[in-house]
């Protein structure tokens, strides 16, 4: 049973990973612009943010869920019990975090970045768009914009037509 066990967490992240590389990518866009320039762009509007909107870590307390169920002796004597499903457990979270990541897609606004998710290609899309290497200025996009996934973690953004 233990050896069963090791594997969940390595099974638990391969399924997340397939997931991740199946989900669009959402990407800080601006036409023209370079894939670096974004990354500089945001990384200072993401520290901007910060330095505007500090972290506030609260403490909240989740309590216990507890489900009903009877039990009845030999003589006809039912009684209930409650049996605990979830303990109680109390739970650190930063009050502010959707201030801050509004704070920095403003900045990322005021810099002509918008965010946008970009579907993931097909096979025949990604054959077509062989030699596959990261995309170092950001394309313009149609409806037929498509992203691939690289192994180095980078991507790039097909246009077809526009190459």
């Amino acid at each position: 049973m233990t050896v069963a066990f090791r594997f969940r967490p390595a099974l638990l992240m391969t399924a997340l990973t397939v997931l991740a590389a199946c989900a669009p990518l959402t990407v800080y866009y601006k036409q023209g612009a370079s894939v670096a320039a974004m990354e500089q762009t945001l990384n200072q509007c993401e520290v901007e943010a910060l330095r505007k909107v500090p972290p506030r870590i609260l403490t909240r307390y989740i309590p216990p869920t507890t489900a009903p169920y009877t039990h009845c002796d030999a003589n006809g004597n039912c009684y209930t019990y409650y049996r605990t499903i979830t303990p109680g457990r109390f739970e650190r979270y930063d009050a502010d975090e959707g201030l801050r990541e509004k704070t920095a897609r403003l900045c990322m606004a005021g810099a002509g970045f918008e965010k946008v998710s970009i579907k993931e290609c097909d096979p025949d899309q990604i054959e077509a768009a062989r030699p596959l290497s990261a995309t170092q200025t950001f394309p313009p996009l149609t409806e037929n914009s498509c992203a691939i996934r690289l192994k180095s973690g980078r991507w790039k953004i097909v246009t077809p037509g526009a190459e």
